[in-house]
């Protein structure tokens, strides 16, 4: 099948990667390619080669006060240059607007997969074209889905994003520290698991990309303590062996995230998870892989945290293994056949 998959064009599709979109987009392609699938990646233009990458724009104009009029004529770009390829389908993982409404008269079908809340643009979009016979949605949990589904005409189906098992095998030994990884801005709440951390007078490992400066300097910063360390932005490869001496890792999102790959990823590293019942979290653990809190406050969570760091590494780890990036990518090429 030749495949032509839309990424979100404003980052990179290479590691170390600044989110989960990312980090979904660069798995889901290897896997199309690794299942003898035919694809094209349009992505950033410093994406990894190894995903046959074709880019119309690095960073230049990222920054610019115009850079939507640039977007706009990057996607465009990209439509055209789909539309002259003679591909099977389109797999569109962007949050751009313009792939929803080029989709109501493509030649071919339009397989979306939605990553983002209903926002204006993207929430308008969909929710005048949606109807349009060749537009397909798919969520990645039943919880998000349910946010969509005002805005669908048609509706929509669940495929349950995937980590790669082998990426990610069973690696915790002890219980030695917390552990915290995504981007840092105020919606992930890593000021809340160090409270929570300090609360249990537990050490804190955290890492990941200081997207909102100020957000460190005035919440990250002023709680650090001689328990806390802060990594850095890395690889997965150096996230993973950190998860060695994980007790639990810790999850405070302040939105309803649509998924939360890097619960899955710590779970398939056998580190439980403990978290707010926000978004997708109580569809991705079970009792034998983490604890929800109860209600959403640090006291909460510390209780939380603690009745997870007695779970057994197996037993979480075997949970992760229904998460897989293999099953996830097999169940869109079927999706993709019965369209076709």
């Amino acid at each position: 099948m030749k495949i032509a998959v839309i990424a979100k064009t404003r980052l990179p599709i290479v590691e170390p990667f600044r989110g989960g979109l990312e980090a979904f987009t660069h798995a889901l392609c290897a896997s199309y390619i690794a299942l003898g699938h035919d694809i094209t990646l349009y992505a950033h233009a410093d994406s990894d080669p190894k995903l046959n990458v074709k880019g119309f724009y690095g960073d230049e104009h990222r920054q610019n006060e115009q850079f939507e009029i640039y977007e706009n004529d990057e996607y465009l770009s990209i439509l055209k240059d789909i539309e002259q390829n003679n591909f099977d389908i389109v797999h569109n993982n962007s949050t751009h607007e313009l792939p929803i409404i080029w989709a109501v008269k493509a030649p071919i079908p339009v397989v979306t997969t939605i990553h983002t809340p209903p926002i204006s643009k993207l929430k308008a979009a969909i929710k005048i074209c949606s109807d349009a016979e060749n537009l397909h949605f798919i969520m990645p949990s039943k919880s998000f889905q349910a946010t969509w589904q005002p805005y669908m005409n048609n509706g929509s189906s669940v495929i349950y994003n995937g980590v790669d098992l082998d990426k990610w095998p069973l690696i915790r030994e002890s219980r030695d520290y917390l552990f915290w990884f995504g981007r840092i801005v105020h919606d992930k709440g890593l000021d809340i698991v160090m409270d929570a951390a300090h609360e249990l007078n537990m050490p804190l490992k955290f890492a990941g990309p200081l997207d909102d400066v100020k957000y460190f300097d005035e919440q990250i910063a002023p709680r650090i303590t001689q328990n806390d360390i802060y990594l850095g932005h890395l690889k997965q490869s150096d996230i993973h062996l950190h998860m060695k001496g994980a007790a639990a890792m810790v999850n405070a999102v302040r939105w309803e995230e649509p998924f939360g790959l890097t619960n899955i990823e710590a779970m398939s590293a056998g580190v439980p998870i403990a978290g707010f019942d926000r978004g997708a979290l109580s569809e991705l653990i079970n009792r034998e892989s983490g604890v929800v809190a109860e209600q959403k406050n640090v006291k909460s969570l510390a209780k939380a945290i603690a009745a997870a760091i007695p779970l057994q590494s197996e037993n979480v780890r075997r949970h992760a293994e229904t998460f897989s990036l293999r099953m996830m990518a097999e169940r869109y090429i079927k999706y993709f056949e019965k369209l076709l």
